[in-house]
This record gives C-alpha cells, structure tokens and sequence, in this order.
C-alpha cells in the first residue's frame, strides 16, 4: 500500500480494508489500472474510487471526476470529498445549477448529465483529467439515462486521452461483459460487511431462502404490521418500500397508529426534528402530517418532500430518532440508509395499466439496503406475499436468482439525437465514418447489431439536418442553433415543437411563452388524476383561449402539459404552496423540480428563440419569464428579490406597505420596516446587510445610518 493511500485512510479513520478494496489494491488501483468493482451496497466501492483519485492527483495532478446518477449521492460524495484537503486536495460540485468551490478544484463531483454538458461546453476539459469514477455505472441499464452515460463513457475511452478509469456498481450478472467494454480488470464479490439474511412472509411465517421456516405471532390482518411488531421491540429500525407516494403516506399513518406504541426511538431527536419539519418548506397540510408522525418515531419518504424534509429525516433515522421509514423506491436508489431490516410491502407496481413484478435487480436494491455497518450482526429483506402467491416461487425468483444482466438502451432513437449532436458539435467526429467508428467504443457495439445501429445513427443525422441543427457539406457541423441547443444540453426535439407552435400562432404572449417551456420534452411529468382533468380543461378553456387553436385533443400527453403550464402560471402569480400542492396533487419536491427544469429550459429558450427567427423583445420576455419562475413572483417583485432572504412572501408584503424598489428599501428607516407584520428583524437585518450595514435592532433616520 502506497503512503498517501496509507494517509487518506488515516484521515478517513479507517483501520483495515474490506477483502475487495483489497483485491482492488493487488489490482493496482494505485497504479492507474482501470477497475470496475461490482460488489454489494455498503461493501466500500466508495473508497476504492478515492484510493484511485488521490494517488493520480498525487502521481500525475490534474483534475478528477466522480460522477453520480442523482444529485444526493452527489451531495452525500462530495461532504466526504471536503476531507481531503488534508491531503491538499480541493473539492468542486456541480449538479443542475447549483456549484459550490474553487473552479480549479483537484476533484469535480458531479452527475452524469452535468458533466456532459460541462465537455459539450469546454471539450478540451477532458485532456486535464487523469481519473475518472464512474459511480453505479449499472445505470446504463436505464431508459432515460442509460444512454446519455453510455455515450459520455464512449466520448472517454475514444479521446485518447486515457484517464485511470474506476466503474462502480452493484453485483451484476454481465460484470464480465462490462469490464471488457470499460477494458477495466473486473472485481466481483458477494461480501457484505453485514450479512443478509433474505426471506418472503406469508400467513405469519417466514420462508428465508436457506428453507429455515419461522413463524411469528399474528397480531393484525396486515400482513407487513406483523413484521413490525416482531421485530420492533428487538430494537431494529425498519425501511418499509411500497411503490406509490399515496400508499406510504397511508401506511406510515397506518403503523403509527397500530404499531406507535411499541417502536423504540429516541424522543428528543425525534421532537428536534419534528420542529425543523415544522419549519421547512411547503405545504402545511404535509408538514403537519409529517411532522406528527415523526413524533410517533415513524415517516414516509419519497420525491414529492423537500430536499430539506428529506435530509431531515434521513439524518433522524441515522441517529436513532426515527424507527420506521415507509419509502419509495427512489430511497433504494438514493443515499446510503441502511437499516437492521428491509420489508418490501409490496413487489408489483402500476405500469401501463397493469400491476408488473419488480425485476430481480430493483429487489436488490432495496435488499441491499438491510444491515447497518458498526451496529448490526445481520441485516434482513422480507418481501411480503399476497394472498395467491407461492413463498417457494418468490425465494428462488428473487433470492436465488442473478440479477438481469445489464444492456445497452442506445438504439432509443431520441437519445440517440441528443448524443450526436453533441458528438458533432463538439468535434468528436464530424463524418458519418468517423461517427460509426466512436459508436464502436458503445456497449451497444459489444452486444447488438452495430448494423441496426448504423441504421438509427443515418436517421438520427437527418432528422438533426431537417430541423437546421446540422449541416453536411463535406463535412458534418453543427449550425448556430444546433451549437445553442447541444450546449445548452436542450433535447434537439425541442426545435420542432417550437416551430409547430410558431407556425400555428399569433402574437407570442407570456402564456404561449410559458407553453413552449411546459411543452419542452425536457420538462419533467406529473401524472394526472381524473380529479383533476375536469378542472384543467375548464380552466383552459376559460382563462387560457389562446393556447386552444395549439391542442389538437386532451390526451394523457396533452392534459400533462396543461397542468404543468397551469401550475407555473400560478406560481409566477404567487399562488400560495398551499393551494399549489392541493390543486394539482403535489409536494414541494415536485414544484422544485418543475421549477428548476422550467427556469432551466426557460433561460435557454431565451437564447434559442432569436436563432429561430423569433424578435428580441420576445426573447427577453422570456428572460424574465425565467426569473419569475426561479422565485415564484409576478414581475414587479423581481427588483426586491435578489435580497438575500426576502422570499416570494416577504417580497410581496413589503410591496403592498409600498417598499417598491431597491431605493425604497435603502432610504427606509429599519425599525418602521421590523413593525410590519410578517417582516421581523431577521429579514431587516438582511436588507440593511445587502446595502453593506449593520443592524443592531433600533431605529434610525434609514438605513444609510446603519452603514
């Protein structure tokens, strides 16, 4: 073992190895070898990439990349990372819109998406890196973003440049396969450093896979509430996964009422969190329901909470003061939670109209999350079974089967335009030859028809041709457009929306404005409910008649697009969350994610319209459009905003008191401004602080007294 990885476990308080960050060391991790380690969560995969990444700062400089499927992984990575400046390593991130540190950083954490459009934006920035992690590289597994990491990992292993390469993933069937695409020499371990013991409950006994039968007592005729009873009292805290947000909300409050009596938790961390709850963002209505049930040592988890709520309970749990966590698959998927038990409450999900079984790898997953290092001697998965079903046929489908290998998802014909134009403009390869050789260094090359793929690659280019993105005389290069659309990572499909809508109206107003972003293929979905079908095209039909003649019919695709519009144009109009989060079925996690992708897609509209023929003014128009949808205001309230502090609410009642400018604020007399009602000393204490003064809580003749 090499002295600076002898350092960075010192700093890392870490005492010995686990056999397969030992097997990565025989394999010379240290030495720059690429590696793909396909063990099991919570096996130390993580560590093994940092090993990789200081010794080539150390050996070579440069820049590092560790690159995350979602953002809280890449939060919870780079809050590690921040300890390596004892080793004088410094630490960037950089997910969505958000960066944080020195743009010189030694390591870039980042996601998949972001860190293409970083090369797409600066291609050069490829020949500085000397090491790259790929963290849970089986994403390439994934419809959606499968292809966008499949393409990215190809543009590395064609650039020549040669950067020490480390794949991260799960136990995968094809471990094998992937390390000959990634030419990385392949770990591949079963080792836990918590044993899993993996079972299926039927009728008050569990069948584990080793055939040992255990009964339980039956203390409801809910099946998972038995389970919580049994092991509750053991002091185990439990992670309870179902498959839609409706029902975890129903059974948290189901096993607090059933079960609240019985869980051990401590009460102080749970009061503490309780009251942040309280406090956080977003509806009342669910931080009340939340915030109560977390009194009761119980929650629910899932996309539709807060980043800040969801932090707060994840934090909890690892401290004790939560025992059971009804989630969402998406915490499967997400931060390192273990917990002494995993219960699948249900293993069938609503897809296309029908209940389909989770696949093996989705199991686990969620399995993978049972036992927690340094606490537990064993961790167990329990899938609940229904009434029809044979524990038997679900151990040996579940427990004793290998995962489906991971494949390929490039020949989806949308990705496939979205990563050649980033191919082309980016110069990687500008002749159709030349774009077929990169396609080579695909894991679609290694396991499909490179044919077929010759074949969607020719229909990809001329759809990127058709719509002006590219042109090909001689050459293949992006056009000025293109260039806009591919570094501003907008999906090309954009432009012929765009221009369907130009074409069938008028005068672009702020709502048909508005339209374009809800219509972006970029824009994220919301599902929606019958409930709320009649109310979305009563209220187009009555408020919103000029996007009328833009919809053919009201489809499923249609009516998610006027709700997504609907609810934009009643956040920019300063509609309370509350009505918010009532009217269209949503939490503060959704508005923030259908806020960020539309200011997202917004301000890149606001570059791409004049390249479409579309005047100046509108384009501004929809820069300011991307301003209102970042906070939340109608226009008036944009110049008070940029306060650090004063949001959408406090905004507006400073307005109404006629504190209408910068100017207002800066020639007002603080202890007047503390007086209004919604407006305490915090918030005066910002504004005097934004024009560079000093509050100390009395009054004065304005704030120029206080500078």
């Amino acid at each position: 073992m090499r002295p600076i990885t002898r350092r960075l476990l010192k700093i890392l308080n870490i005492k010995r190895l686990y056999p397969p960050q030992q097997e990565a060391i025989k394999k010379r991790v240290e030495f720059g070898e690429n590696l793909l380690l396909a063990t099991p969560t919570a096996s130390g995969k993580t560590l093994v990439g940092l090993i990789g990444i200081v010794n080539r700062l150390n050996d070579e400089g440069g820049k590092t990349v560790y690159m995350a499927p979602l953002r809280s992984i890449a939060y919870e990575k780079a809050a590690l990372f921040e300890k390596l400046e004892a080793l004088g390593f410094s630490t960037r991130i950089e997910v969505g819109n958000y960066a944080r540190g020195p743009r010189d950083a030694d390591i870039l954490v980042t996601t998949y998406e972001r860190f293409d459009s970083i090369l797409r934006n600066d291609p050069g920035f490829l020949r500085e890196v000397s090491a790259i992690v790929v963290d849970e590289v089986h994403y390439v597994n994934d419809e959606k973003r499968g292809p966008i990491l499949e393409a990215l990992i190809a543009r590395i292993l064609h650039s020549g440049t040669s950067p020490q390469l480390i794949a991260l993933s799960a136990t995968v069937s094809n471990a094998g396969e992937l390390g000959e695409w990634l030419q990385a020499r392949v770990i591949r371990s079963a080792w836990r450093p918590v044993p899993l013991r993996e079972g299926v409950y039927k009728e008050g006994r569990i069948l584990y896979s080793n055939g040992e039968l255990v009964e339980i007592p039956v203390v409801s005729p809910t099946p998972y509430i038995n389970l919580v009873a049994f092991y509750a009292p053991k002091n185990a805290q439990i992670l309870i996964f179902s498959q839609s947000r409706r029902r975890v909300v129903s059974l948290a409050e189901k096993t607090a009422k059933a079960a609240g009596d019985i869980l051990l938790y401590d009460e102080q961390i749970a009061r503490e969190t309780a009251r942040e709850i309280a406090r956080s963002e977003g509806p009342s209505s669910l931080k009340e329901k939340l915030a109560k049930l977390v009194l009761r040592g119980v929650a629910f988890h899932h996309a539709g909470l807060s980043n800040r709520q969801r932090m707060l309970l994840e934090e909890a749990f690892r401290r004790g003061g939560i025992a059971v966590i009804h989630a969402t698959p998406t915490l499967a998927a997400g931060v390192n939670l273990p917990a002494r038990v995993v219960i699948l409450e249900e293993y069938r999900r609503f897809e296309g109209g029908i209940r389909k079984p989770l696949t093996v790898y989705e199991y686990k997953q969620v399995a993978g999350r049972a036992g927690r290092p340094g606490y537990d001697d064993v961790g167990e998965a329990i899938i609940v079974a229904g009434r029809s079903d044979d524990p038997e046929a679900l151990v040996d489908y579940y427990m004793a089967s290998e995962p489906e290998p991971v494949t390929s998802k490039l020949s989806n014909l949308k990705s496939l335009r979205h990563v050649l134009l980033g191919v082309i403009d980016s110069g990687i390869a500008n002749k159709r030859g030349e774009i077929k050789e990169y396609f080579k260094k695909t894991l679609y090359a290694l396991q499909g028809d490179i044919n077929e793929i010759k074949i969607i690659i020719d229909k990809s280019i001329n759809d990127l041709l058709k719509w002006g993105l590219i042109d090909e005389s001689g050459i293949l290069e992006s056009t000025p457009l293109g260039s806009m659309i591919s570094k501003r990572y907008l999906d090309p499909l954009n432009v012929p929306r765009i221009r369907e809508v130009l074409s069938r109206s008028g005068k672009l107003t702020d709502t048909l404005l508005l339209y374009l972003v809800a219509y972006s293929p970029d824009m994220v979905h919301l599902p929606v409910t019958r409930r709320e079908e009649d109310y979305i095209m009563d209220r187009v039909l009555d408020e919103l008649t000029e996007i009328i003649d833009l919809i053919e019919w009201f489809g499923p695709t249609e009516l998610e697009t006027l709700k997504i519009l609907l609810l934009l144009l009643d956040w920019i109009n300063e509609e309370k969350e509350d009505v918010i989060a009532s009217r269209y079925s949503v939490g503060p996690g959704d508005v923030n994610a259908v806020v960020e992708t539309a200011e997202w897609i917004a301000s890149s509209l606001a570059d791409v319209l004049p390249l479409l023929g579309v005047g100046y003014e509108e384009s501004q128009r929809m820069r300011v459009l991307a301003r209102r949808i970042k906070y939340g205001v109608r226009e008036e309230l944009l110049p008070l905003i940029v306060i650090p502090g004063i949001g959408r609410v406090r905004a507006r009642i400073l307005y109404n008191h006629g504190y209408k400018t910068l100017h207002d604020l800066a020639t007002a007399d603080p202890a007047k401004i503390a007086k209004i009602p919604g407006i305490g000393p915090g918030t005066v204490k910002s504004i005097v602080e934004f024009f560079g003064g000093t509050y100390e809580g009395s009054g004065g003749e304005g704030l120029e007294a206080y500078m």
